[in-house]
């Protein structure tokens, strides 16, 4: 099967993706990509630039259970935008397994954050389908 993949900050596809994941993006934050790859199950992934707070705020209001810790990022782990993980002084990860949406879809939603400095975050979602 051949991927149906599609990336921009278009707000359609920015609503499309976070409308499937039950996410929200808090105004003071910026969008730097989105991705959706479709090929059996849909997976979406967006890179996003916040303060701690908006950091806090976009966690909290899409329900994502407070269980981001220190990690060091697998090296498997793809970014679609912002500086690569390496170069990150920490990174954070969590993970929210068998979420099921206010549609219905069953899904993991994984976040990376990778913490720059005091004041920046680039946060990495995932939401992919099973």
């Amino acid at each position: 099967m051949v991927p149906d993949v599609e990336e921009s900050t278009s707000p359609e596809l920015m609503r499309e993706a976070t409308e499937y994941g039950d996410w929200i993006v808090p105004a003071g934050a910026e969008v730097l990509l989105v991705r959706r790859e479709i090929i059996r199950d849909r997976i979406y992934q967006l890179a996003v630039q916040a303060s701690p707070a908006d950091l806090a705020l976009m966690l909290e209001q899409s329900r994502f259970p407070d269980v981001i810790s220190e990690r060091n990022p697998p090296s498997s782990l793809g970014t679609i935008a912002g500086p690569p993980l390496a170069s990150s002084p920490r990174v954070e990860r969590g993970q929210q397994a068998w979420y099921t949406s206010s549609a219905g879809e069953v899904m993991i939603r994984d976040v990376t954050v990778d913490v720059r400095d005091d004041t920046t975050r680039i946060i990495h979602v995932e939401f992919r389908g099973v």
